[in-house]
């Protein structure tokens, strides 16, 4: 049977046994310190104990040596003993014990002594293997490197899976397994343990029980019935099944009560206050027009809300539901599916890939931008809801899905009727979600975007940087535009990569708690020589202010753009007091609910995983390095006291362009018309548009056939916003051929990056008019003000300004609800007397 291992845990925990009266002190001649060969003498016999013996007297040697060495003041020797004695060729028990022994010592080598221990799983003696696999479950070997640990951890659990081996071993090696394991493996050796608890083997069963509560598994179903029959045997097993029983109980319990004193809580007279609330719900209900409308819960819910808004704009109230999808979609940036960006096709309304994620299992299968998912193993997406066929593709990692995929050009008759040659079978697997995107411009000018500081960024900007450095790059735009920021954590090590060691990032400060300060940790990752512009803009806040700031007060970089948010404010994310999370079997050991796992509590019976209701607290302030403040700051009257945020230190605005223009490049996008010119082109014109999705120096002549395209489409549109289109349209799906995406910042079009070159060039002691590439596409100048004007573009004549100024016109009215005045329409109707006449 499963035999507690209160031995080997009173070991490793550095607790000798109880000891005697004290002994009678020696003479004062008596030596101090024993010679080393006595103490080699005394490790040797103590060790030579646990030859033969059960796992018990194997634990016991190794605690007895171990208290020698406390009684003797001599850590060292005793430790360089045991080192001596693991690299002899002892009996398996002796290496078994002075594993133990030397793993509670001082900086002890795990590799070594995974070494010395992992060939014991295989020794003969049960005793031996079980030990051998208990002992390299413990704590301390999670910190071997992940290599390492993912291989012990799979040959545990291989030892788990081995029906041959004897139940003892390979209950241990499944808890083992458990212990070590990350992720999806973790998750495996739970299952296998719970397997146990349905054998045929009665031994195999009782030891699954209890490894399982070991672990801390919820006593229920198959679980309690082991161990209820369990705690009616004699003995050690049938007492230890007892009292787990009865933990579980007393649980059960203090949870029963904290209910029913909840329920009556509730049910107490409501204080003064809470009735006003009770109140004007009446009135609400009674006499609202649309009282009847709504729940009382949704009211209460916008009331808190309200109460959270009156503090300041960032607290707020979220309801099970609005937690559950903040939780999902923007903490925790990773998944189970198959790896893409999806959503209806706007010209079609059918489920479209708008981009595989090209790390994902969706693109190592061949899936493209543009391709449609018409159908879902047996379930077709057409006219189904978009929320709902998403949850249809993500799932638990391992599983495979079959999608039944159309491609323009197929038979439009398979949309409604796929077939089976149709079928691309994904292996869906846990999907990181990509935090930056970078580039190689020319004249060694690296570029990375980095959109949000999820769990990844640090590691995925220093990918990048690292993948750009060894293409040569010289100088680097970082750009944190419409980065609204994220974890601090991910701040902290993202500034970590640029700054010297050991000096200050951000502080917090706040009514509860002392200041707290971060600081680098690591030498500087990119060189300190490296010029170095950062991009911000008004949307970016919180995280990214962070980091900009601190590059700023640091010198390390010249921060570039416009103002930033101003959000300097820090958030906790804590459950309403009084409400839990429903509870759930976390199988693959990530901590956080995956929607395959299976519920093990579910308060209010709906079959569903519901998070708490959670309040997101304002408690502090971020101070950058200066002492200065980034938060904008508003009175009671909501008037504006402090506009927070990070100054540039170089004003540049975004291009301006009129709303009819936007409005245009929309509808146009919004046909198949761009999408049909780049098919028709594409195969003969392939080399040409891999060219231009880098720089078409914004030529609309260098694209074919261009000129009786932009004629069919009749629009008042510039050929340069049509080149735009089609270039966007070329840029998408190169993406998938060079398996990455592109930098949003497109130094073609995008003036803040053109800005930015120009100041990393200007450092480099080069200029635009140096570097091939940049001469034909970086042309506009600055305005007095930092904005862009466009210069005109030849093409349309007068007569077309015109129209494109009365299409103005009318589009401003048609959006705004405006009437157009009787001169307005006079003008109107003498253009298009004109055009007759024409």
């Amino acid at each position: 049977m499963l035999k507690p291992s209160l031995s080997l845990l009173c070991l490793l925990a550095a607790l000798p046994v109880a000891h005697a009266a004290p002994a009678p002190m020696k003479p004062l001649t008596a030596p101090l310190v024993a010679p080393a060969q006595d103490v080699a003498q005394l490790v040797t016999a103590q060790l030579q104990a646990a030859q033969g013996a059960d796992r018990d007297g194997i634990w016991d040697a190794a605690r007895k040596v171990r208290s020698a060495a406390a009684s003797l003041g001599q850590e060292a020797e005793v430790d360089g003993a045991l080192d001596q004695t693991l690299r002899g060729n002892a009996a398996p028990g002796v290496v078994l014990a002075a594993a133990a022994a030397r793993l509670v010592g001082p900086n002890p080598d795990l590799d070594a002594l995974v070494t010395k221990v992992e060939p014991l799983l295989a020794a003969a003696d049960v005793e031996v293997a079980a030990g051998a696999a208990e002992l390299l479950g413990r704590r301390i070997f999670r910190d071997l490197g992940v290599e390492e640990r993912a291989a012990l951890a799979k040959r545990l659990q291989g030892i788990a899976d081995d029906g041959d081996a004897a139940p003892e071993l390979r209950i241990e090696s499944a808890v083992s397994a458990y212990q070590i394991a990350r992720g999806i493996e973790k998750g495996k050796a739970r299952s296998r343990l719970r397997s146990f608890l349905g054998s045929s083997d009665p031994e195999l069963r009782a030891l699954g029980a209890l490894a399982l509560a070991e672990i801390g598994d919820e006593v229920r179903g198959d679980l309690e019935t082991e161990l209820s029959r369990l705690a009616e045997l004699p003995g050690e097993t049938g007492s230890l099944a007892d009292t787990l029983l009865k933990l579980e109980a007393t649980r059960k319990m203090h949870e029963d009560k904290y209910r029913k004193l909840q329920t009556l809580y509730n049910q107490q007279a409501t204080p003064e206050n809470l009735t006003k609330i009770t109140n004007l719900l009446e009135m609400i209900h009674d006499g609202h027009i649309e009282g009847d409308r709504f729940e009382d819960d949704e009211l209460i819910d916008a009331a808190l809300n309200g109460m959270l808004g009156v503090l300041d704009e960032h607290s707020s109230f979220m309801p099970s539901d609005s937690f559950k999808q903040f939780s999902m979609d923007l903490l925790e940036e990773n998944y189970g599916g198959i790896g893409a960006y999806v959503r209806n096709d706007p010209v079609d309304n059918i489920f479209t890939i708008t981009r595989p994620i090209y790390s994902g299992p969706a693109y190592e299968a061949g899936l493209q931008t543009d391709d449609k998912i018409v159908q879902i193993d047996d379930w077709p997406t057409l006219g189904n809801d978009q929320e709902d066929i998403i949850k249809r593709l993500k799932g638990k990692p391992g599983t495979t899905v079959r999608l039944y995929i159309w491609r323009r050009g197929m038979d439009p008759g398979l949309i409604t009727r796929p077939t089976e040659d149709m079928v691309v079978e994904i292996e869906r697997a846990q999907i990181s979600v990509p935090a930056t995107a970078h580039q190689m411009l020319p004249g060694g000018i690296g570029l990375v975007e980095l959109r949000s500081f999820n769990r990844n960024a640090t590691a995925d900007v220093a990918a990048a940087i690292d993948a750009l450095r060894k293409e040569g790059m010289q100088a680097l735009v970082f750009d944190l535009r419409f980065n609204g920021g994220g974890l601090l954590s991910e701040a902290a090590g993202i500034a970590d990569l640029f700054l010297p060691k050991g000096v200050d990032i951000v502080s917090t400060e706040g009514r509860i708690g002392r200041p707290e300060t971060l600081t680098s940790r690591n030498d500087p990752f990119v060189p300190l020589d490296m010029p170095v512009v950062v991009l911000i803009n008004r949307y970016s806040a919180s995280a990214s202010e962070i980091v900009s700031g601190a590059l700023q007060d640091h010198d390390r970089a010249t921060v570039l753009g416009e103002r930033s948010f101003g959000k300097g404010s820090v958030q906790n994310l804590f459950p309403l007091y009084g409400y839990l999370d429903d509870q759930y079997q976390d199988e693959n050991g990530n901590n956080k609910w995956d929607s395959w796992e299976p519920l093990t509590q579910d308060h209010n019976g709906n079959g569903e995983f519901d998070f708490a209701p959670h309040v997101r607290l304002t408690i502090a302030r971020y101070m950058l390095p200066s002492g200065r403040s980034i938060h904008r700051e508003f009175d009671r009257e909501n008037n504006l006291i402090n506009p927070g945020g990070v100054v540039p230190d170089v004003q540049s605005q975004g291009e301006l362009i009129e709303g009819w223009r936007l409005v245009e490049r929309r509808e146009l996008n919004g046909t198949t018309k761009i999408r049909d010119y780049v098919d028709a082109h594409w195969d003969e014109h392939h080399d040409e548009f891999v060219a231009f999705a880098y720089n078409d120096e914004k030529n609309p002549d260098l694209y074919p056939d261009f000129d009786s395209f932009y004629e069919s489409l009749d629009t008042p549109l510039d050929p340069d916003d049509v080149r735009v289109l089609i270039r966007a349209e070329i840029r998408r799906r190169i993406q998938d051929e060079r398996g990455g995406a592109f930098p949003i910042g497109d130094f073609v079009e995008d003036v803040q990056v053109q800005d930015a070159i120009r100041a990393l060039l200007e450092e480099l002691g080069s200029s635009v008019a140096d570097v091939p590439g940049y001469a034909a596409v970086i042309t506009q100048t600055l305005n007095e003000d930092g904005t862009h004007t466009l210069a005109e573009t030849s093409g349309p004549n007068e007569r077309n300004g015109e129209l494109r100024a009365a299409k103005e016109t009318l589009i401003a009215a048609r959006d705004q609800g405006a009437e157009l005045s009787r001169e307005e329409l006079d003008e109107m109707i003498e253009l298009l007397e004109g055009l007759a006449r024409d």
